[in-house]
């Protein structure tokens, strides 16, 4: 059954500093796999997204979908970094469209207000069905959730990955049955696989956005994990490698601050570095690091997270009720306590626990393999479509 589906990716990339043609033709993107994937068994699919340089709508047609790009009209509300980003045209374009599936990506987006009265307002041409997906939330979102709770009631199912997520759905009481835990991307598994040994000197790797300081551990922070190699050199010596991979707006200043902290011989930014050449980086390092907050070392749950353990290395991520090494260790990697001082100490014991940490990478390859690869993800997507339809 050929669906017609509209993906939806509301923000423009003012937080990644891309331009236009970055986002469209250069550049790795998750919700273009996603649109691509999909088209290419076969459905009528278009991605939306904005791009804050426009005046004019733009048009592409990719290999399987339809990408079209709105220019930013307004935004709201003011001094949020993702997410407040607006164009009514675009909201019109789903109310006339003949979608039976509109997928949005990210449902703590301010745009879930529109989307929902865009809803209300195709009673008479027939509702498409709703699919909201948790792709994380913006610093200091809290408040957000809250106020997003009202429209909640037009989705007809949320995808979340992590369980602290369906906990808060839950608390907000949403039904059980609207919710399945779904992981918030795939990972290629014939690209992303080990493709070398792992070097005699630990290597450790971050590959994501290179942002300024966040005020909270809810979003990526680089910066936190230079704080813990120094003291981790300064306490136990400085044979490590640590590799730092991509760019962003913060780049130069933790360039900067990682010159101040003495680092120079240990870390090493490669700034961006094609999706292809990835595999690479992760094979040769034994650990990857998640800067951000979790509950626990979740494969349903980041891009890079993903592709780290499909290559066979594990992956650190932080949780501030860590109280000792054996709590940290966890069956995909390690959860390193955000206090730096603590999180340095452990991170040493597992460097020099190896063994560990390889047996953590090779569960995190069967893992991936059995419920992450984009395959496994596309098919189980479209199920709950059909599903969703049938029950419409």
């Amino acid at each position: 059954m050929k669906l017609n589906i509209a993906y939806l990716l509301l923000h423009d990339q003012r937080f990644s500093g891309w331009r236009l043609n970055d986002f469209v033709f250069r550049r790795y993107h998750f919700a273009k796999y996603y649109a691509e994937r999909v088209g290419g068994r076969g459905n009528n699919v278009v991605l939306y997204t904005f791009h804050q340089d426009l005046d004019n709508v733009r048009e592409f047609c990719l290999d399987g979908y339809v990408l079209k790009v709105f220019p930013v009209k307004f935004r709201f509300p003011p001094l949020v970094p993702i997410g407040n980003s607006h164009n009514l045209e675009l909201i019109k374009e789903l109310v006339k469209g003949d979608f039976e599936i509109v997928h949005f990506h990210n449902y703590y987006f301010w745009s879930l207000a529109p989307i929902f009265f865009a809803k209300k307002r195709r009673r008479h041409n027939g509702r498409w069905r709703l699919i909201a997906q948790y792709h994380g939330e913006p610093e200091l979102q809290t408040f957000g959730k809250f106020v997003h709770r009202p429209f909640f009631g037009v989705v007809d199912k949320f995808l979340a990955s992590v369980d602290e997520e369906i906990y808060w759905l839950k608390k907000l009481h949403v039904s059980h049955g609207k919710i399945l835990k779904f992981p918030n991307v795939g990972v290629d598994t014939s690209l992303f696989r080990r493709v070398g040994e792992k070097e005699k000197v630990p290597h450790l790797i971050y590959a994501g956005r290179m942002t300024f300081r966040p005020r909270a551990l809810k979003e990526q922070n680089p910066w936190l994990i230079l704080e813990i190699i120094q003291r981790l050199k300064r306490r136990f010596g400085g044979d490590f490698k640590v590799l730092m991979v991509g760019d962003g707006p913060g780049l130069e200043a933790l360039k900067s601050f990682s010159r101040s902290l003495g680092l120079e011989e240990n870390v090493e930014f490669l700034g961006f570095v094609s999706h292809g050449l990835l595999p690479k980086l992760f094979s040769k390092c034994v650990l990857a690091f998640s800067p951000t907050s979790m509950s626990e070392v979740d494969p349903f749950w980041g891009g890079a997270l993903k592709e780290a353990l499909a290559c066979e290395t594990a992956v650190a991520g932080f949780n501030p009720y860590i109280r000792s090494y054996l709590e940290a260790r966890r069956r995909f990697g390690l959860l390193l306590p955000a206090d730096v001082e603590k999180a340095a100490e452990f991170l040493y014991m597992a460097l020099k626990d190896r063994d560990f940490l390889v047996e953590a990478g090779l569960r995190g390859r069967r893992f991936i393999e059995k419920y992450c690869s984009w395959e496994k993800v596309i098919e189980k997507l479209l199920e709950v479509y059909r599903e969703l339809l049938l029950t419409a």
